[in-house]
């Protein structure tokens, strides 16, 4: 004959009861862990939009003005900009035993050349390649990508003015990332678009020579062996531009 005593029957379910509810609460906290981060990643989106359409709305109303100008002498532009990104954003999923992350981004340096053909004085559309080093996020293992990008640019400057000439640019593209140095196991490899909205000031150097400076925020899209491996910049530019 067997016995069992009422009092390890209930230590035995307050045990069940105390696993049971543990995995609740870690399972609750995994919840709005997930959460905030989505929450982050959908207010950055949010900024960048409110950012892009105050770009476009004052390039706009530039370019409205611009047929009002003076028509200048060339109607092609070229240059180089210099670009260093202080600070920086990733959005990471699809790690192994990794839920989805926004994490930090490490400085990063860069450059790109640029091709503009003036429809008037204040309207430019062009083309601008672009090169991106040391992207990597801000994390214990990661991988350091090299980002290459082909971007289309819309720029509208502040027409008739001699010496100093303010502008925006939005600038669309596509780009593909690349490892060239890996601390950890997961890949850095990616590709995707990216868009870039800048505004600058323009300084008059020649007759047909300037230097510029301009700050912005360049958005990534891209993705990653199906997950999501984006990263995000503020961006500061120097360079030199020269019409022909």
């Amino acid at each position: 004959m067997i016995y069992i005593s009422v009092a390890e029957v209930g230590n035995a379910l307050s045990k069940g009861n105390g696993v049971i509810l543990e995995n609740k609460v870690g399972s609750s906290q995994q919840i709005v862990e997930d959460s905030a981060e989505g929450a982050q990643v959908k207010m950055r989106e949010y900024r960048l939009a409110r950012y892009c359409a105050f770009v476009l709305g004052v390039g706009l109303t530039l370019a409205a003005s611009g047929t009002l100008a003076e028509e200048p002498r060339g109607r092609i532009d070229v240059g180089l900009a210099v670009r260093y990104m202080p600070t920086g954003w990733f959005e990471w999923s699809g790690r192994t035993g990794a839920t989805d992350s926004a994490l930090g981004a490490y400085p990063a340096l860069g450059g790109a050349l640029f091709v503009d053909y003036r429809l008037n004085p204040a309207l430019s559309i062009g083309f601008m390649p672009e090169f991106t080093l040391n992207v990597i996020a801000r994390t214990t293992y990661y991988p350091v990508s090299a980002m290459i990008a082909g971007s289309l640019r819309v720029k509208v400057e502040y027409p008739g003015l001699r010496v100093l000439a303010p502008y925006v640019l939005l600038a669309p593209g596509y780009s593909s990332m690349f490892t060239y140095n890996n601390a950890g196991g997961s890949s850095g490899d990616a590709h995707g678009f990216v868009l870039g909205a800048y505004a600058g000031l323009r300084i008059l150097t020649g007759t047909r020579h300037s230097v510029f400076a301009e700050g912005g925020y360049l958005h990534g899209f891209q993705k990653n062996d199906g997950g999501r491996y984006a990263p995000s910049y503020v961006v500061l530019s120097a360079g030199w531009q020269m019409s022909l």
